[in-house]
């Protein structure tokens, strides 16, 4: 089966990029698979945040659409009059490679691949919740104007819509059979050495207002008078920085919460604590919980939409805090502070549960997928 996947870059620090690679490289070691990446862009200056097999076949359009943005906004806008060339040369490249499966992961081909000129199966990840715009967009017309386009109009031109949980499909697709979800993966570590009786707890992110540690902060204050020996790693970097710094200031934690910045070993600083918490507003599926999971750590989450109710078994693995409450979050986390057979529990329950989510589990999901969509394809060509 030859599949295709179309994708800005696979270079960068984000989820989207991540989880194609793992995915890419584990259909390209099962025999018959033919697995190719094609890119509009290939930044230099990036890394690569997962390894790219030598058996993925890797194509750059070098559409390089964000090569100018730096230098001003005209460039910026000008930018996007390069999606005549990208379709081009995506046709061109589709055409010689005659694919059973194209992937868009929803990046600047989603509006392109559906009017592709194939006989591929066109498929369509959706690596945000899809009412990402509705939280994120100031303008609620804009909104509502770009998911009209996207989820009633482009959407005509794929043959399957790959949402990323139950949650977001029950919530907004009950009764449309074109959507259906498969969670990320997630690489389960072949040892898992935790520090389950460390006095560490421990939050990973991009300092955005997304992830809202100015939340978490504000929890810690209520946390650090219970449990003062105990201290907060932040992980990540990010706009908000000099925001948190000045929080973290007036509530006069500095002692207590580390923000340390990017780290390129976040294995290393989950194995060092004992409890992840996450305060984001929104995510697509909030992969850093399942990676959290997989060393033993305990979860004390906001329910945000969407996926910690896809991930999190209520007092079994972890805790889901209702409506954003600072106090709650607080509570849970002095809870398992104060009790370390409830953590000991709780990671142990964390390990079983994530297995759920194993590589090798998600990517039979999308095998079926792809064998029942190109079979059912086969019979309406022929």
């Amino acid at each position: 089966m030859k599949i295709v996947y179309v994708i800005n870059s696979i270079r960068g620090l984000g989820g989207i990029q991540k989880v194609t690679l793992l995915k890419a490289n584990t259909l390209a070691d099962i025999p018959l698979n033919q697995v190719y990446i094609i890119v509009t862009d290939n930044w230099k200056n990036h890394p690569l945040i997962h390894e790219l097999s030598a058996k993925v076949t890797f194509i750059n359009l070098q559409i390089n659409y964000y090569k100018d943005d730096y230098k001003s906004k005209f460039h910026q806008i000008m930018s996007n009059f390069k999606i005549t060339k990208h379709y081009l040369k995506l046709q061109k490249a589709i055409s010689k490679i005659n694919p059973d499966i194209i992937i868009s992961v929803g990046q600047s081909e989603k509006y392109i691949v559906p009017l592709l000129h194939t006989s591929a199966v066109k498929i369509r990840e959706v690596h945000f919740n899809s009412n990402y715009r509705n939280l994120t967009y100031k303008s609620k017309i804009t909104s509502k104007i770009l998911n009209f386009i996207d989820f009633k109009i482009m959407s005509k031109g794929y043959s399957k819509i790959i949402l990323l949980t139950k949650e977001d499909k029950d919530t907004f697709f009950p009764n449309n059979n074109k959507y259906t979800y498969i969670h990320n993966p997630v690489v389960l570590p072949k040892s898992n050495n935790n520090h389950i009786d460390s006095n560490y707890v421990i939050a990973v992110g991009r300092l955005s207002i997304q992830k809202d540690f100015i939340s978490l902060i504000k929890a810690w204050n209520i946390v650090h008078k219970a449990s003062p020996n105990w201290k907060l790693k932040i992980v990540g970097e990010g706009p908000e920085r000099n925001k948190l710094e000045e929080e973290i200031k007036k509530l006069n934690l500095g002692d207590s919460i580390l923000l340390t910045g990017y780290s390129n070993n976040v294995k290393k600083e989950m194995l060092e604590s004992s409890i992840f918490v996450m305060t984001s507003i929104f995510e697509g599926f909030p992969l850093v919980l399942l990676e959290a999971m997989s060393y033993g750590l305990p979860i004390v989450t906001f329910d945000y939409q969407f996926g910690p109710k896809d991930i999190i078994k209520e007092g079994i693995n972890g805790f889901l805090i209702e409506n954003r409450s600072i106090e709650s979050l607080s509570k849970k986390i002095i809870l398992l502070i104060k009790n370390k057979q409830i953590r000991e529990n709780m990671s142990y329950q964390a390990l079983i549960q994530v297995k759920e989510f194993d590589l090798s589990n998600i990517i039979s999901q999308w095998m079926n997928l792809f064998n029942s969509l190109v079979t059912k394809n086969d019979l309406t060509i022929h």
